[in-house]
């Protein structure tokens, strides 16, 4: 007997560099899911939502978003709901006592474990494989995550984590690839 492979949507709130992640987990989750469009999330199995947190109406957008995914699951029409990205690394363990229903929480530092959770390629996540979600005619071309600076009105070190550089040459790789 065959079975289908499971759908997978990708949802992403927030900024660019939201939608440059979503695109590496889609890259590492494709040889696992069929991944879904927005328009046929009614057919999907698991969603994964990439939330925004920096500011308030990003939170309470992604917050709305997290709860209409839970009604979701609980009405049966997907299986999983993976909550990841900005608002997990701002306000996680809210988070996991408010929504039990949410099957993890992950931030952008922990994506890999998400990827071996879904069982999906760690080797083309590690190595930075995207597949494009976004606009057909640009792309996102990330060369550093987080920073250092402890601003008092910013909470990016806190989602994002210290400061690191990518290196030149996979930058430049990944430019000719796009």
């Amino acid at each position: 007997m065959h079975t289908r492979p499971l759908k997978l949507h990708i949802a992403t709130l927030g900024c660019s560099k939201n939608l440059f992640d979503s695109e590496r987990l889609a890259a590492a989750l494709e040889s696992a899911y069929t991944l879904t469009h927005s328009s046929d999330l009614a057919s999907a199995d698991v969603v994964v939502l990439n939330t925004c947190g920096f500011i308030d109406r990003a939170k309470k957008e992604s917050v709305e978003a997290i709860l209409h995914y839970v009604r979701e699951k609980e009405a049966g029409r997907i299986q999983r709901l993976y909550v990841v990205g900005c608002l997990v690394g701002r306000d996680r363990l809210t988070l996991q006592s408010e929504l039990p229903e949410v099957d993890g929480f992950y931030t952008q530092a922990e994506f890999d474990q998400l990827v071996e959770v879904l069982q999906g390629d760690l080797r083309r996540y590690l190595l930075g494989e995207r597949r494009r979600i976004g606009y057909p005619h640009h792309a996102y071309l990330k060369i550093s995550e987080g920073c250092n600076r402890k601003c008092s009105f910013c909470a990016i070190p806190l989602m994002r984590g210290p400061h690191q550089s990518r290196p030149f040459q996979d930058i430049v790789e990944e430019a000719r690839r796009l």
